[in-house]
């Protein structure tokens, strides 16, 4: 008897573990996607706090959240998260920037509350616009050892004829219980940081180098200065990544980097910017190039396709 009842048992238990399992599989598959939800919730409402703070004039809140933003054990943390290598690297140029990136952040916020659009939260692996503006998170992705996620926040406006602005808040991940800040520019990365420039595939526009597609330019419109950023003394510059039609025209185009206040200008201006079109092989082709539009307080802003 003692025997039998031992099969029971073992076999109610047994019964116990697949059932478990067959109902624990939904449930963390719904865990997952909650948690992929909760992240892009917390880090807009966090942005959403952020842009009230500033637009209610909230100084203390707004070095409150400037604060929290920063990577706490960062040396610790660049290793572990990038490699002992590359991660000493990042430690290093992190804190040199340390200091001066959680005083301009509450400027950074401020100056994104003047704007207008919706708060978007990407996913870098997954990003809604993956042009060259999104660099920072291609870059973060390859660097990275594990499974680290990064998110790319920024204000979303529609401008003209089916354009989208872009104003950048910067690149999360989350660091000890919270959301931190990552500035890739900060870090000394770029485009091409941590792999070999990649070739350009057959299909879609071709690569031309700012310098080169500057010559071919048939009509330029110069940027007009913003008053608003006249005023705070804000000079910089505003740096495109551009897609040119096959008939020289402005088909695409976004905001790479640059203070916000002077990117609505600069993109107004280049918009109505025209080429002589580029031919390959005898046919007129798509062109990908960047454009740079330097506002000094002195001069005029200068164009430097």
């Amino acid at each position: 008897m003692d025997a039998r009842k031992q099969m029971r048992t073992i076999g109610r238990l047994a019964g116990c573990v697949v059932m478990a399992g067959i109902c624990l599989m939904p449930v963390l598959g719904k865990a997952q996607t909650s948690a992929e939800e909760s992240a892009t919730e917390r880090l807009r409402s966090l942005m959403t706090t952020a842009l009230s703070a500033a637009r209610a004039g909230d100084k203390a809140k707004l070095e409150e959240i400037a604060h929290a933003l920063v990577i706490p054990n960062y040396e610790a943390w660049f290793k572990e998260t990038f490699g002992e290598w590359n991660g000493t690297k990042l430690a290093a140029a992190y804190k040199a920037d340390f200091e001066r990136q959680e005083k301009w952040l509450p400027t950074l916020f401020e100056s994104l509350s003047k704007q207008n659009g919706e708060v978007l939260v990407e996913d870098v692996r997954e990003p809604r616009y993956s042009g060259i503006g999104n660099w920072c998170g291609r870059v973060l992705l390859r660097a990275a050892k594990g499974e680290t996620q990064f998110y790319r926040v920024s204000l979303q406006q529609a401008i003209h004829n089916g354009l989208n602005r872009l104003d950048d808040a910067g690149y999360f991940t989350f660091v000890e219980g919270a959301y931190r800040r990552l500035d890739c520019k900060a870090l000394g990365l770029g485009p091409d940081s941590f792999a070999p420039p990649l070739p350009h595939p057959l299909n879609g526009p071709i690569r031309v180098g700012g310098n080169v597609q500057a010559a071919r330019i048939i009509k330029k419109v110069p940027p007009v200065y913003p008053e608003e950023a006249r005023a705070a003394r804000i000079s910089g510059t505003v740096r495109l990544h551009v897609i040119i039609d096959t008939d020289g025209r402005i088909k695409q185009m976004e905001v790479v980097s640059g203070h916000p206040l002077l990117q609505h200008a600069a993109l107004d201006a280049v918009r109505q910017w025209q080429y002589q079109p580029t031919l390959l092989n005898g046919n007129p082709v798509e062109v990908d190039t960047t454009i740079d539009i330097i506002f000094t307080l002195n001069n005029p802003p200068s164009p430097n396709p």
